[in-house]
């Protein structure tokens, strides 16, 4: 007996020594957080936003963010409909009640302890601030006693109204969709200033369970056991009273059961908003009957793909971070908030990319290029319409994740219209005759791609051919190496300037020197686009833009108009070689006309093949050259195109391979299809986008 009272009373002890332990250690703990509480403020709830993507018309490409797909509204903005519907369901005496809402902690406890619903007791206030600061999935009573205590400091420091607002702009709607106006952009391509009665209930109702009741997710419609199912269809259940609550799995939405007299409803979530609706006061019978009835035939909005063109999104991305359109308003991943309107047109770029898987695998076959890059723009404005940077973006292929439109390449030949532009300007005409005949530069014998002379040709001759030869004399004649890369650099081909400048800050005396003239120099395939660009539009450079405008959340227009146009060029110097690249007359060999040759649409076009050396003889010095990368660039008179194509890792290409037999079939094929598309535009240039010079 004396052995029992004694273990009692230090269990006794025990339990009391534990009790003021954890008492003590709660105390410090409430200490540290009520000292934290004190510096709240309604700023501390400042999260990032997402930025939306939409195409030229407005249609959503794809949403950016750092972890969470969110868009703010200001706190009066929501749809009341959507502010009423999440009071009735969370929050019913949310205008009236104190910090705690004792009245609805007894009547969850009292709805748990009978066969009920299982129900919860925190307010808007206290789920607001557990989402933000807490961990929602520890239901211990240290973490709902700080809830309790940042809940009170919360409302002590902001309106009601203000709270109601970052609730709405705050909690999750399903999978990485948070807060009111992204969840209805998402699920009903609308704002949620504008959602309807139906619509709004349907958001209220995701609130309890997001993921369980997402529209997506196989909990849209209400489900019963297939006992329950099949005593319905015999007749023997014809009302919902007789369904047992646990042969019910409640949905978002109520679902119909068909009797052989009628059917039976089961409710949904969404219909228990909209009766707390109703008791609340916030609706009449009305109101609740078309609500039903909107709810019958409710569709959502098909889901965005997250990776829908890539390389096209990381584009835009890049822009806005470089201040490529300026605003004042922070649109990034880091602030968001904002609409950009992209100027992808959407069936030019199902085109692109169509064009380019079917021919990838015979390229990657027949001439050992695993990768291709296309850009496409509208000659008037500058906009980008088509925008691959791959293939294909897998993790699973080397070097497919690689933006090759932004990987600076030697583009071959393809860089010879800046040469002759440049020449032009040091007194150079299309007519003027440069001797075709071998040269000694130094140690080095440049030689022609296709071997052999011509003697005395004329500029346009060799352009039209592509002779290296003329290329070099023409670089020199212009005053060399410098002249060259600021006339490129005015026309929007900027990376040769810059990494000879880069190069030069450990390296004093580098320089291209000749081989510059013959495309020795690396340039990404989007500068080389803006710089035919800007041949295109007789010397003018227009920036070539992603980007349409910048937009707040309300629709308020954040970027400000493009920068004027720059005369990079003179206007007879590049309609002269609008005129020498579009001209059928002077190409080589039928071959290269055909090859060429867009059938019904005049086209300026110049190929450009860049060699790398594989081997180097011991004997002679002499390398054994393969291709490299291949290009072909150009325009019409609506669209300016540029395709390249070769390896990221810089493996050569098969001894056949060159832009005239790999890249000009994607490239006329592109050019023919988008006037296809676009019937109504010009085909042949104007005489103020071309000019002829040539003697008789």
């Amino acid at each position: 007996m004396h052995s029992k009272t004694m273990k009692r009373k230090i269990l006794r002890h025990s339990l009391l020594a534990n009790f003021f332990i954890l008492g003590a250690i709660l105390a410090i703990q409430l200490s540290g957080v009520w000292s934290w509480l004190r510096t709240i403020d309604v700023g501390s709830f400042v999260r990032p936003q997402s930025v939306i993507l939409t195409d030229a018309n407005g249609d959503e490409l794809r949403r950016v963010y750092l972890d969470k797909d969110r868009l703010d509204l200001p706190d009066d903005a929501f749809s009341p409909f959507l502010r009423q519907a999440v009071i009735a369901i969370e929050d019913e005496r949310f205008f009236n009640r104190g910090c705690i809402d004792l009245k609805a902690i007894v009547r969850a406890v009292m709805a748990n302890l009978s066969d009920g619903d299982i129900q919860g007791a925190s307010t808007i206030t206290q789920q607001l601030t557990g989402n933000l600061f807490l961990d929602r999935s520890d239901k211990s009573i240290a973490r709902k006693t700080v809830e309790s205590l940042l809940a009170c400091r919360l409302e002590q420091a902001a309106s009601r109204e203000t709270i109601l607002g970052l609730y709405l702009n705050h909690m999750a709607f399903g999978g990485m969709i948070y807060g009111a106006e992204e969840a209805s952009r998402t699920y009903f391509g609308v704002s949620a200033r504008d959602l309807t009665l139906a619509q709004s209930a349907v958001l209220a109702a995701m609130l309890q369970r997001p993921t369980y009741f997402s529209p997506y997710g196989i909990h849209l419609h209400t489900a019963v056991s297939r006992e329950a199912a099949r005593a319905i269809r015999k007749g023997t259940i014809w009302k919902v009273e007789q369904i047992p609550s646990a042969a019910i799995d409640i949905g978002l939405l109520g679902t119909h059961f068909l009797t052989a007299t009628g059917s039976v409803y089961v409710r949904g979530r969404t219909d228990l908003v909209l009766n707390a609706m109703l008791e609340n006061g916030f609706i009449g019978e009305a109101r609740l009957a078309l609500a039903r009835e909107e709810l019958k035939s409710m569709r959502f909005a098909e889901r965005t793909t997250v990776n829908a063109m890539p390389y096209f999104a990381l584009e835009v991305q890049r822009q806005l971070k470089d201040g490529a359109v300026q605003t004042d308003y922070p649109c990034d991943t880091k602030a968001g908030g904002c609409i950009v309107q992209t100027t992808l047109d959407h069936a030019l770029q199902s085109l692109a990319e169509r064009i380019v898987q079917e021919h990838a695998d015979e390229i990657r076959t027949r001439y050992g290029a695993a990768h291709i890059a296309l850009v496409a723009a509208d000659r008037a404005t500058g906009h980008i319409l088509a925008y691959v940077g791959n293939v294909r973006y897998s993790v699973n292929e080397p070097g497919a994740m690689i933006d090759m439109a932004r990987v600076a390449r030697q583009p071959g030949s393809s860089f010879k219209p800046f040469v002759y532009a440049t020449a032009f300007a040091a007194g150079l005409e299309p007519t003027t005759f440069l001797l075709d005949a071998p040269l000694t530069l130094g140690p080095d014998h440049p030689r022609n791609y296709e071997g052999g002379y011509r003697s005395w040709t004329q500029i346009s001759h060799a352009l039209a051919a592509s002779r290296n030869i003329p290329a070099i004399l023409a670089l020199l004649y212009a005053g060399g190496e410098d002249a060259v890369l600021l006339t490129a650099a005015r026309m929007g081909v900027v990376a040769p300037l810059d990494t000879r400048n880069i190069k030069r800050r450990w390296m004093p005396e580098f320089t291209f020197g000749y081989p510059l003239a013959i495309g020795s120099a690396e340039v990404p395939l989007i500068e080389m686009v803006q710089g035919y660009l800007t041949l295109a539009n007789a010397g003018i450079r227009r920036p070539l833009t992603a980007i349409a405008s910048v937009r707040a959340v309300d629709g308020t227009l954040l970027s400000p108009p493009p920068a004027p146009p720059v005369q990079a060029i003179a206007p007879q110097h590049a309609r002269w070689l609008t005129s020498i690249l579009s001209d059928t007359s002077i190409r080589p060999t039928p071959a290269w006309n055909e090859a060429l040759t867009v059938s019904g649409i005049q086209t300026a076009i110049k190929t450009g093949t860049s060699s790398r050396c594989v081997n180097v003889d011991p004997a002679t010095g002499r390398c054994t050259l393969l291709p490299g990368d291949v290009w072909t660039m150009g325009y019409s008179p609506e669209f300016v195109l540029g395709i390249w194509a070769g390896n990221a890792d810089y493996s050569p290409l098969t001894a056949n391979a060159d832009g005239m037999n790999v890249i000009a079939p994607l490239w006329k094929e592109f050019i023919a299809g988008a006037h296809e598309l676009y019937p109504q535009g010009q085909k042949w240039f104007t005489p103020e986008l071309s000019e002829k010079k040539r003697r008789g």
